[in-house]
This record gives structure tokens, C-alpha cells and sequence, in this order.
């Protein structure tokens, strides 16, 4: 009986050390995941421009207070049969303390304009819809409500590609 008190102290002590651990690990891996979901509707976006050649716009909005991002397939405003993607409670948008997006090392890098990307039949950025004409970089930076476990960004270049990056507090953004 004496042993399998002893098992379970060192057990329990064993799992006490590595609780923090596994907790920080999950929540990267959420973070993570919420930047690829975000990657992924972009991409949706630019599939669909070219799939149904005309210009698609990927937009920002706010449902039932929480941050979404839809895919414009008509051109109307948000429909429910878009392709969204709800941005997780446990997920902020331009976090504070996230590093600059300069320190990309992309060329005229900016915040996501007016909450929209558009994209062409040719599957590259529009400027005239949003961004004002001004060529750039797209920006979007997301970090953790609850803990300090980096930062991810998505740029999405003028020819519309969309890269992740991962950077931490006062550091430089590196690509995933």
C-alpha cells in the first residue's frame, strides 16, 4: 500500500511539472491553427476569383460580436452561404506587442486596408477596391487573448500569394 502512495506522489509531482508545459503547447497549436484557418479562407477567396473569373473579395466583419472573415462571392455583402471563418475568442487581431511588420523584410508592408483583400480573375491583389490604389503588402497579425505564446501574421503579396509568419515579443517575424 505504502508503494502505490509513493507511485502516485511522484506522479503527481511529475504532473504538476509538466502541466505549464502541455498548457503553453496547446495554445500555440490553437494559435496556429486559427492563423492557417485564416491563410485558408484568403486562399478561398482567390480560388474563387479565378474559378468564377470576376473579382471576389475577402471581407471583415463583425457576427453576434465575434470577428469574422468571409469570402464575398457576390458582391453584395455578407450572405449566409459565403465561406466565413469565425476568428476564435481566444484569438486577437493586431495584438499589441507583436512585432512590426516591417521586420517582414517585404517591401511596403501594411495593415489589412479597410478589412478586405480583393482579388482579380487573374488571382492577384485589386487595390482600387480596397487599399485605395496603394500597392502593398497585406498585414494581419494575430496573438492570444490568454497567454504569451508569440505571434503568427499572414502577408498576402500584390500577386496574391499568402505566406504565415511567427514572431515573438520585441522580435522579428520569421516565415513558418
Amino acid at each position: 500500500m505504502l508503494e502505490l502512495v509513493i507511485v502516485l506522489a511522484v506522479m503527481l509531482v511529475l504532473s504538476a511539472i509538466t502541466l505549464p508545459s502541455v498548457v503553453r503547447s496547446m495554445s500555440i497549436y490553437r494559435l496556429s491553427v486559427a492563423t492557417t484557418s485564416l491563410q485558408n479562407i484568403i486562399e478561398t477567396a482567390r480560388f474563387n476569383a479565378v474559378r468564377l473569373n470576376t473579382k471576389v473579395s475577402l471581407r471583415q466583419i463583425n457576427l453576434g460580436g465575434q470577428t469574422a472573415f468571409y469570402v464575398d462571392l457576390t458582391g453584395t455583402g455578407y450572405v449566409g452561404t459565403d465561406p466565413v471563418f469565425l476568428v476564435p475568442n481566444y484569438v486577437q487581431i493586431s495584438p499589441a506587442g507583436a512585432p512590426a511588420a516591417s521586420t517582414t523584410g517585404l517591401a511596403n508592408t501594411a495593415a489589412l486596408g479597410a478589412g478586405c483583400i480583393t482579388f482579380t480573375s487573374r488571382g492577384v491583389v485589386d487595390y482600387s477596391t480596397c487599399g485605395g490604389g496603394v500597392q502593398s503588402v497585406w498585414f494581419i497579425s494575430l496573438g492570444s487573448v490568454s497567454a504569451n505564446t508569440g505571434y503568427r501574421a499572414i502577408t498576402v503579396t500584390p500577386m496574391g500569394q499568402a505566406k504565415t509568419w511567427s514572431g515573438s515579443t520585441g522580435g522579428n517575424w520569421g516565415l513558418m
